[in-house]
């Protein structure tokens, strides 16, 4: 039951929220799409009805792609398109909009954690804050990988607030689902979340958990079933994984500002389809590794670093390199912010199995993703947690309880 306080705070944040986004959104040139990187490419391409592909990255004249990319954020834009047309404006505000919410949904997932106090205040830190807003200015993922996260947890953890009630539950592990044909890493994480609820409520939730599994893994696969209709390999990440840890994990990987390099040699795909070159690059990088254990170890540390900085290096960037000022606006709001969102954590093992889920989620992602490839902008679909985890540890303090 939302209080009438509560309802007209976040009508309060939705609209400020809102408001700052599509104001620095129109601050930008909207009619050009200066990601680049496919993702509006293949929207349009649903929302006009040809197909789900591209053209071959590494030889233009050879056969096209049919899996190069997951689907959850083309099929975003595509909705967007296929009522607005393909108008780089309007999918931007609807990134805004999902960025407001994800403020909303905030509140509430803060709530069921702690108390309302901690409502107030991460939800009014995260519509403010300066990363969220900068990725809704561009067709990048991000903002809608955020989304889901926190709808996914806050659904689990209402339906188990809820004496473990199945449609919450269910819808919980949908949204998680299409999460992960939107970000293949967290397929790895589905089978953490359904130990959670099995070590909890053991033989009390086993029938639920074939219910959470089944709905966990129906977006992945139906993109699976797709792919083997398409490519006749059952495919439910992409086909793009292979090059993304190769160029991370090679003896140049280190050596280059960016972190990764592209040290494939194309000669060896000739022939070879979207699926076979994507198997050759993941055998190509797992011996790579067997083989430099040492170097591995470097590239991991130095991607630790990388994910975990407070700026972002100014070599990358949508579309041209990171400002000076954009170094300074993320170092001065994300130092706190990870900081004491670390403390938070350690503040919350007094209360370990209630916060257990969102440590899993941010623990998991984080160390899978700086296995693989890491880039600061990977860190931000995560940081709604450590905003609430930050302001956890504030509320706790002699302070915080005092004068928040």
């Amino acid at each position: 039951m939302v209080k009438a306080k509560e309802k007209k705070f976040l009508i309060i944040i939705f609209l400020i929220s809102l408001i700052i986004r599509i104001g620095f959104i129109l601050t930008l040139d909207n009619s050009v799409d200066v990601w680049g990187d496919w993702w509006d490419e293949l929207g349009w391409k649903i929302a006009s009805g040809k197909g789900y592909w591209v053209n071959n990255p590494y030889f233009p004249d050879g056969p096209k792609f049919y899996a190069w990319r997951s689907p959850g954020f083309p099929i975003f834009l595509a909705i967007i398109y296929k009522i607005f047309g393909h108008k780089f404006l309007f999918a931007k505000i609807g990134l805004a909009i999902l960025s407001s919410l994800t403020a909303i949904l905030l509140f509430f997932l803060s709530k069921i954690l702690f108390n309302e106090k901690l409502g107030f205040l991460s939800s009014f830190i995260y519509s403010i804050y300066p990363i969220s807003i900068f990725w809704t200015g561009y067709l990048a993922p991000e903002t809608l990988v955020a989304f889901l996260i926190i709808l996914s947890v806050l659904l689990l953890l209402i339906g188990e607030k809820k004496g473990n009630e199945i449609k919450f539950l269910s819808l919980g592990c949908l949204i998680f689902g299409y999460l992960c044909i939107t970000r293949p890493t967290f397929i790895i994480i589905i089978p953490f979340i359904l130990l959670i609820f099995l070590l909890k409520y053991k033989k009390k939730i086993l029938k639920k958990l074939f219910l959470m599994l089944i709905f966990s893994f129906l977006f992945p696969l139906l993109w699976g079933i797709r792919n083997y209709k398409v490519l006749n390999y059952f495919i439910i990440t992409s086909t793009e994984g292979g090059i993304v840890f190769f160029i991370a994990n090679n003896e140049y990987s280190l050596q280059t500002p960016s972190g990764f390099y592209h040290a494939e040699n194309i000669e060896e795909f000739k022939g070879l389809n979207e699926v076979e070159i994507d198997k050759l690059l993941y055998k190509k990088t797992f011996t790579f590794v067997k083989e430099n254990p040492k170097l591995y170890i470097k590239l991991v540390i130095d991607r630790f670093i990388r994910y975990w900085r407070f700026y972002p290096h100014t070599i990358s960037g949508p579309g041209q390199s990171y400002k000076k000022f954009h170094q300074i606006i993320s170092f001065i709001c994300e130092t706190p912010i990870i900081i004491l969102g670390f403390l938070g954590i350690f503040k919350t093992f007094n209360n370990f199995s209630n916060w257990i889920l969102i440590h899993t989620i941010l623990f998991l992602y984080s160390g899978i993703t700086i296995l693989i490839r890491s880039a600061i902008r990977y860190r931000f679909p995560i940081m709604p947690f450590l905003i609430i985890l930050s302001c956890y540890y504030l509320l706790n303090t002699r302070y915080g309880r005092k004068y928040i």
